[in-house]
């Protein structure tokens, strides 16, 4: 026993990495032994390789190693002259191309891609409108989408990674913390003006832009159309109190987005229908041919909506006219003008995009100065005109496309006042000296005097803005009793909204000292 012992013991130092079966019997029972699997420690001790270090090196030193390489030099050499990895050298000598590939894994985007993004974000830095990175990813993601470029990207939006390594990639950017203003301080003045008249002129004398003729000078600009516009006064027998007329709701109505030549000419506007998926199919059928119809969430213009516009509407409008390339577009800087996806396109097409100074629409956007109030008034009479025409009581959603022809084909002087607002703003022909800058000394006088009709002014602006408030968390059939309880001069039939009525004659300005009497 001792020394079959002995001898396994011995046999299990000699080889540690295998299994030994040891016989346990006591015995000399004719029975088979009994054995026992004996587990030993196979496992070797891991010993911690040491980390190589990576040698960092240019591009322009690895360009020098292989042009030393060439004149005969060996390799090892040229590794210890530039610090390159002899390796490096020898899988990238006597091949060009692979020699100008940089480390690491491929970029997703191009050099002349990435080159464009950079452009763009420069591009907005001169107008005052600064990129932000959620921007920037913002218009990538529309960009990946619209070119359906493949890519790594979660629904075709870069990530943090991506984002860290576009700003090593281009060092000549910097982040920094914009100073907010507000618009008191934002407000431009008579020198802003003069300046940007003297960068426009440099810019437009270099793109030899400023001699171009009246047609390919262009300004856009949105507004709001109501589809029931204010009414225009009535005739009724003297000492009337009241005057009432049955309208439509006069809260309902749709961006239009139009866009003029410096002589007249009128291209393709654009609505916008609060829709997300598609406008209705009776809408689209009254859209005269060539018209823009954009959609949004809220009806109001996105950048999305803006560049369909321009690339689908505005430009073959351009090259249907046989229009020369490039041309002029004065557009206000509002960020949905000026993305990343709709410069390059206007960059490929020869389509100038120049931003006017911020917070000086009213001064140099020719459809403010002189196109948007005469529309406006036109649009006033166009509308009962074309219902009486059409004998129908009310305009719908669907027919306001051919509301909007009717009216602006009724505008007699339409081309004559948008040709008045390129030259009261100066932009056509190209004179700083054609912009009234006295409206600025008027400002600051407006200022300084303060009356009571200001003042009263402002409290009559703030209880509309109330009452419209109220209006709105109110339903339909409530405002309906209202006006029903007020036309009658009687009390709602419902009791629990009486409060409601009264508190709503008070802030409406209805609840004089007759009416009290009336009515309580």
């Amino acid at each position: 026993m001792g020394k079959t012992t002995k001898n396994a013991k011995k046999k299990i130092k000699q080889k540690k990495n295998k299994i030994k079966s040891v016989n346990l019997s006591v015995n000399n029972s004719s029975k088979a032994p009994k054995t026992a699997v004996v587990l030993v420690n196979t496992c070797k001790k891991i010993s911690k390789k040491n980390k190589t270090t990576r040698i960092n090196y240019s591009p322009d030193d690895l360009a020098n190693a292989l042009k030393t390489v060439d004149t005969g030099v060996s390799l090892r050499k040229a590794a210890a002259v530039y610090g390159v990895p002899i390796a490096t050298l020898s899988r990238k000598k006597g091949n060009p191309e692979i020699s100008k590939q940089k480390t690491g894994p491929a970029t997703v985007f191009s050099d002349t891609e990435e080159q464009k993004i950079v452009d763009w974000i420069l591009f907005r830095a001169q107008r005052g409108l600064p990129v932000t990175k959620t921007e920037l990813l913002d218009s990538i993601q529309q960009h990946v989408k619209m070119s359906k470029k493949e890519t790594p990207f979660i629904d075709s939006r870069p990530s943090r990674h991506w984002y860290e390594g576009f700003r090593k990639r281009h060092p000549q950017m910097s982040i920094r913390k914009p100073q907010h203003l507000t618009h008191s301080r934002a407000a431009v003045t008579g020198d802003d003006l003069k300046d940007w008249f003297d960068e426009q002129a440099k810019y437009l004398t270099e793109k030899k832009l400023m001699e171009i003729p009246s047609t390919r000078i262009f300004n856009c600009d949105e507004t709001y159309v109501t589809l029931c516009p204010p009414s225009e006064k009535v005739l009724l027998a003297k000492g009337s109190r009241s005057a009432y007329k049955v309208v439509d709701s006069d809260k309902e109505g749709f961006t239009v987005l139009f866009m003029y030549s410096a002589n007249g000419d009128r291209a393709p506007p654009m609505i916008m229908f609060p829709y997300k998926e598609e406008v209705p199919e009776k809408i689209v059928k009254n859209c005269p041919e060539g018209w823009g119809v954009g959609l949004s969430d809220n009806g109001w213009m996105t950048s999305e909506s803006f560049y369909e516009y321009i690339t689908n509407i505005f430009y073959p409008w351009l090259v249907k006219q046989g229009t020369q390339f490039p041309i002029v577009l004065y557009l206000d800087n509002h960020s949905s003008h000026m993305t990343m996806p709709l410069v390059t396109f206007c960059r490929e097409k020869g389509i100038e995009l120049i931003g006017l100074v911020p917070n000086s629409t009213h001064i140099m956007q020719p459809l403010d100065i002189s196109f948007f109030h005469p529309f406006k008034e036109t649009w006033k009479k166009s509308v009962p005109r074309w219902k009486n025409s059409k004998n129908v009581s009310r305009v719908k959603k669907e027919d306001f496309p051919l509301v909007l022809k009717f009216a602006l084909d009724a505008m007699v002087q339409e081309k004559n006042s948008v040709i008045s607002g390129f030259k009261a703003a100066g932009l056509y022909p190209f004179d700083p000296s054609a912009v009234d800058y006295d409206v600025f000394d008027k400002r600051k006088k407006s200022k300084t005097t303060v009356t009571k009709e200001n003042v009263q002014d402002e409290v009559t602006e703030d209880r509309e803005k109330h009452l419209l408030t109220f209006e709105n968390n109110l339903s339909k059939d409530i405002l309906e009793k209202f006006n029903t309880a007020w036309l009658n001069q009687t009390w709602p039939r419902d009791l629990e909204i009486r409060g409601l009525y009264k508190y709503w004659l008070d802030i409406s300005g209805k609840s004089g000292k007759e009416i009290n009497n009336i009515l309580f």
